[in-house]
C-alpha cells in the first residue's frame, strides 16, 4: 500500500482521469465497460510492479505525470490483459517488450534527482 503526501492511499487507477482511462481501454482495444474493474486492477498492480522495480520508496503519485511511466503501465497492462489465464507451462516474458528499458531510464532519472537534492 502506498500513501500520497497527505497520507491517503491512492491507487494508480484513482490518479488517472476518465479520458486517460478511456485511452488505456482504446490501447487495449476494449470497447465495453464490463471489464473496467479488471482493467483497473491490472493498472494498479502493473503500476506497483513498475514502481518497485524503479524505486520502492516511491508511490504511484510520484510517477503519475511521467509519460514513460504511463506508457510502461499501458504496455504491461496490455500484456497481462491479453495473456491472462495462461498457465505456468506457457512461455512468456514477465515484463512486456520495452518496459525494462523504461524502468532503467526512470531508475537513472530518480537516482540523478536524488543526487541533486
Amino acid at each position: 500500500m502506498s500513501l500520497n503526501k497527505n497520507n491517503i492511499y491512492k491507487n494508480y487507477s484513482d490518479l488517472i482521469s476518465d479520458k486517460e482511462f478511456d485511452q488505456i481501454k482504446n490501447y487495449l482495444k476494449v470497447d465495453m465497460d464490463c471489464e473496467d474493474d479488471l482493467i483497473k486492477e491490472l493498472l494498479d498492480s502493473a503500476a506497483l510492479i513498475l514502481i518497485d522495480a524503479i524505486d520502492s520508496s516511491k508511490q504511484p503519485v510520484d510517477f503519475s505525470e511521467e509519460p514513460r511511466f504511463q506508457l510502461a503501465v499501458k504496455k504491461q497492462v496490455k500484456e497481462e490483459y491479453e495473456h491472462r489465464g495462461l498457465s505456468s507451462d506457457s512461455t512468456r516474458h514477465k515484463l512486456a517488450n520495452g518496459v525494462e528499458n523504461i524502468i532503467h531510464q526512470l531508475r537513472v532519472k530518480v537516482a540523478m534527482q536524488s543526487d541533486h537534492t
